[in-house]
């Protein structure tokens, strides 16, 4: 007889598993990165119905990896009943076999008393696991909601997990998975696209691969072959020793390997070469193999066990001071906060400028020391060192690098400038205290100078003297526009305005281009150097983000735009970047990415946060996008959320006879991370993926792999892209071009009958994705400054698949007091007066509060003891925006307001304008607008493609 367990409300017997030999043994691994090496919990709810079955099954293919730990709840009318407890031992002891021979997950099962709803609740409290998953005990999703059922009890009640429910076979495509915490509902297709995000890290337009002909049009000409790829972003298991290489292309040993175990031999995938196993592979067999050959390893990281350890990370503060006093005093007193957040170990230095650059010499104690350098002039490295007096002592070598230094520079140089941040605390505070605002100020028709890219300028050639190929980062402080010396962007009379999309187009800015021409000879320095530039601009006006996003995202940086240095969007965001725990921006440097293609596959380019190596190969398209003409790119700076979109070229056939009679049906793309980290040394993560050709007239296939998601992010990077380096495109056309050809392709219809039009359920949210993009501010420009345009550029570009598809197309969600928080449409005819919305624009995080519920709060209703209910309804919103708000970097600007309010603009400018306010819900509200809505656009869409 087992233990029992008791507790106030339920009863607890644990089942005891049969013992498991792990495959893989969990190495050491150091606390900071023990999340993301460890796995999740996952729990499944069983029980002896075919549907908890089937739930399972979906569970270990499309949900669960390696290092995860699932755990077998089953709730049972009494766990003293010996019968009872002996039948569910027997299931889960089944369950957890399979559980190991097809996930190679461990299990831990529990059988528990009570009502099978409250007691997953209470599993998943006592847990916190990544996910609740059950089947639907075989009733449709439908009738569960109108009856009630346990799952719809958990998707209620579950505060602590994401719920996810899976209907039997026989519900189709009514597949839904709740995420509790941003009530979310997907289809069955675009949940297990979005677990395979999870797992692996990528998302494709076209999970099935089309084909054509030399005779066809390609399909993919509107929604290209392509991939977004986050690096870090999988909880991988960690290999520590080296990588196993094809003799030949250099790809990874991978689960798509061919093994011979008689001749100890492995073919690659990609070049078809045969390799032998080293002496230390010599015990493997079909029932002993590598952890690098488990069928789910698809996602795999290497420790380099050679690397010795990693240099300490290097801060590099570059601070405005052209600002008023008190957006002063917020700057100073946010850097004192971050200085504190800081790692004792990690090496600080502060350079200020207005129409001056003033270098800091922290490692001097005594007093306040700096050294002033002109903010007209250009700053060469050499020039740097020799007014900073580095070769006073020691003259400079006159050939050859002393081993372990660059330029001749000893360690006891390097800290007058560059410290360890404990040996200098009191003198960098003392100096920030000190930093006062600019000594020269403007006359009245004037702006102030500011020589902000000579600052920057400065910054990267003290940290290439210093610390070349380290893990270091300029943290540029803007507070207006550069008027000084190379990279300004407008000049000191007020007269001249600064330049507008308008200006910019016609080719009328004066300081435009110039400006750009500066910053990428400043992207190519620091992209050698392995250096990142960050900047952090907070000013009404612009600030030249514009002109600065070619080295920012050349060298993996990140941008964060505010109105001023006291506002939250800085402040929280800067205390995120030196932040540690569960929300940590998971920062990596150094990083080198590569990619293996099958034959037939080459690669167009990047369009993401990196910079291109140049490596030629047979890999490169002719044709290049983004980062393009290379197979190899340098990744400066990247964290758990950093993703990379490829854009890939697939050869056509001559003959359709080609492609069914091919032997080698299958493709292949290995990517390949090589990553510096903070503790763990040099390190490798590798992804590899495989999927099959099919021909373009196998119209069912293709739509059963089309992830529309993934293909609405890549169309925002692409039209993006093309906004910026074709001057005569027209984003409007090019995307409903694309949306008819594709509907034209995909949807059944019949000839000039519109209302016959009709699309598959895997494409049928595409084309309200396109129309929210049409409106966004990626395409839209007008009302933005170009600062604000390549900011949303800049973190649309570096976003994942979730993140992205926010910012196309915002969530709402209704608080009421009858029900529990649901997404609606977002729609003006949402509106109600007794509702409060929740709108997540990604930048923006907006709280409208009806008319009524306004009137009720500004009453005082919620401060009266018997108005609970109504402080739940104003409290559930400001819950719901922290846990985003705490996830999210930059942070999103939180604004809460009133229907008919001034700031309830926020929220009219993102919803759909219905032609009235008659819709699903009562309170509509109309928006007059020269925008057409949605189902204008839909029923011109079924025009065209009809006719």
């Amino acid at each position: 007889m087992e233990p029992l367990m008791e507790d106030e409300e339920f009863s607890v017997r644990e089942v005891v598993l049969p013992s498991l030999i792990p495959v893989v043994p969990e190495p050491e691994l150091e606390r900071e990165d023990g999340e993301r090496r460890r796995g999740r919990d996952v729990i499944i709810a069983v029980d002896h119905g075919p549907n908890s079955k089937h739930a399972f099954d979906w569970a270990l293919v499309h949900f669960c990896r390696l290092a995860d730990t699932i755990h077998l709840v089953h709730a049972v009318s009494s766990v003293k009943n010996d019968v009872v407890y002996e039948t569910s031992q027997a299931l889960m002891e089944k369950l957890a076999v399979e559980a190991f021979q097809v996930a190679m997950v461990k299990s831990v099962a529990r059988v528990v008393e009570g009502e099978a709803g409250k007691v997953i609740c209470k599993e998943a409290e006592r847990l916190k696991p990544a996910a609740v998953i059950m089947g639907t005990r075989g009733r449709s999703l439908v009738r569960s909601v109108l009856q009630g059922s346990v799952s719809e009890y958990c998707f209620h009640n579950c505060k602590s997990a994401p719920v996810i429910i899976v209907p039997g076979k026989e519900a189709g495509d009514e597949s839904i998975a709740f995420d509790r915490t941003l009530s979310v509902r997907k289809s069955p297709i675009m949940a297990e696209f979005a677990g395979l995000e999870s797992q692996d890290g990528v998302r494709l337009p076209w999970n099935i691969i089309p084909v054509a002909t030399t005779k066809d049009q390609p399909i993919d000409s509107e929604i290209p072959v392509s991939a977004i790829y986050t690096p870090l972003a999988p909880s991988t298991p960690l290999l520590p020793y080296a990588p196993l290489r094809c003799r030949t292309c250099r790809s990874v040993l991978n689960p798509y390997s061919v093994v011979d175990f008689s001749a100890s031999t492995w073919g690659c995938p990609f070049c078809f070469n045969r390799n032998p196993f080293p002496s230390n592979y010599s015990s493997i067999s079909d029932t002993n193999l590598p952890p690098e050959l488990f069928p789910r390893s698809t996602t795999v990281e290497y420790l380099s066990s050679s690397s010795s350890s990693s240099p300490p990370p290097v801060f590099l503060f570059v601070v405005d001071t052209c600002l008023f006093s008190d957006e002063l005093d917020f700057l100073r007193s946010s850097l004192s906060q971050a200085l504190d957040l800081i790692p004792d170990a990690s090496v600080v230095g502060l350079i200020a400028f207005d129409s001056l650059v003033r270098v800091y010499e922290l490692g001097f104690p005594h007093c306040t020391k700096s050294y002033f350098f002109h903010g007209n002039r250009d700053c060469s490295k050499d020039q740097l060192l020799d007014q900073l007096c580095f070769f006073v002592k020691s003259p400079k070598p006159s050939s050859g690098v002393i081993a372990g230094v660059r330029d001749g520079l000893s360690a006891e140089d390097i800290a007058r400038f560059l410290p360890p941040a404990a040996d200098c605390q009191f003198t960098l505070h003392s100096v920030l205290e000190e930093l006062g605002s600019s000594q020269w100020p403007a006359a009245p028709d004037h702006r102030p100078g500011r020589c902000t890219g000579v600052a920057l300028r400065i910054a990267a050639c003290l940290l290439g003297a210093c610390f070349p190929g380290s893990a270091a980062r300029i943290m540029a402080f803007v507070g207006g526009p550069s008027t000084l010396g190379p990279g300004a962007i407008v000049s000191r009379e007020l007269s001249e305005p600064i330049r507008s999309h308008k200006d910019i187009g016609k080719d009328s800015a004066p300081c435009y281009q110039e400006a750009v021409e500066f910053y990428e000879k400043l992207a190519k320095q620091l992209v050698h150097q392995g250096h990142v530039l960050d900047v952090f601009a907070s000013s009404v006006d612009q600030v030249g983000i514009a002109e600065m996003k070619v080295a920012v995202e050349q060298t993996g940086g990140f941008v964060v735009l505010a109105e001023s240095f006291g506002h939250s969007v800085f402040r929280d965001s800067l205390k995120r970047v030196f932040q540690s725990g569960e929300n940590d921006l998971g920062l990596s440097s150094c990083g080198i990415f590569e990619i293996n293609c099958s034959k037939g596959v080459k690669v167009q380019g990047i369009i993401g946060p990196c910079a291109s190596l140049e490596k030629k190969g047979p890999l490169c398209s002719d044709t290049g996008i983004g980062q393009g003409h290379t197979s190899a790119w340098k990744m400066c700076g990247l964290g758990k959320s950093t993703s990379v979109c490829f854009v890939f070229e697939i050869a056509k056939r001559e003959t359709a006879d080609v492609v069914l009679q091919s032997q080698i049906n299958q493709f292949y793309f290995q990517f390949l991370t090589y990553t510096q980290m903070v503790k763990q040394g040099s390190g490798l993560q590798l992804f590899q993926e495989d999927g099959s050709w099919e021909l373009k007239t196998y119209r069912q296939e293709l739509t059963n792999g089309f992830d529309q998601e993934a293909a609405a992010v890549v169309m925002a990077r692409l039209i993006s892209f093309k906004m910026e380096t074709q001057p005569e495109f027209n984003p409007q056309r090019w995307a409903d071009k694309a949306l008819v050809n594709l509907c034209s392709r995909f949807g059944e219809y019949q000839k000039g009958n519109a209302s016959s039009f009709n699309l598959p359920s895997q494409l049928s949210n595409f084309p309200q994705f396109v129309f929210h993009l049409r409106r966004s501010q990626f395409v839209q420009v007008f009302n933005n400054s170009p600062d604000e345009t390549a900011y949303f550029r800049m973190i649309l570009n570096r976003e994942n698949v979730s993140n992205s598809v926010v910012m196309i197309q915002p969530w709402l969600v209704s608080f009421t007091f009858n029900s529990q928080p649901e997404p609606i449409p977002l729609d003006v005819a949402s509106i109600a007066a007794d509702r409060i919305l929740l709108l997540d624009a990604y930048f923006t995080l907006v709280i409208f509060h009806g008319a009524t519920i306004a009137q009720w709060r500004k009453a005082g209703y919620h401060h009266q003891p018997e108005h609970q209910a109504l402080v739940h309804l104003l409290q559930s919103p400001r819950d719901y925006s922290d846990t985003i708000i705490n996830e999210r970097f930059p942070i999103p600007r939180l604004v809460i307001c009133d229907q008919y309010g001034s700031q309830a603009r926020f929220l009219l400018a993102k919803l759909n304008p219905s032609s009235d306010g008659n819709g699903p819900f009562s309170g509509g509200s109309n928006v007059f607008t020269d925008d057409v809505s949605l189902s204008v656009f839909l029923d011109h869409l079924r025009r065209l493609i009809v006719h």
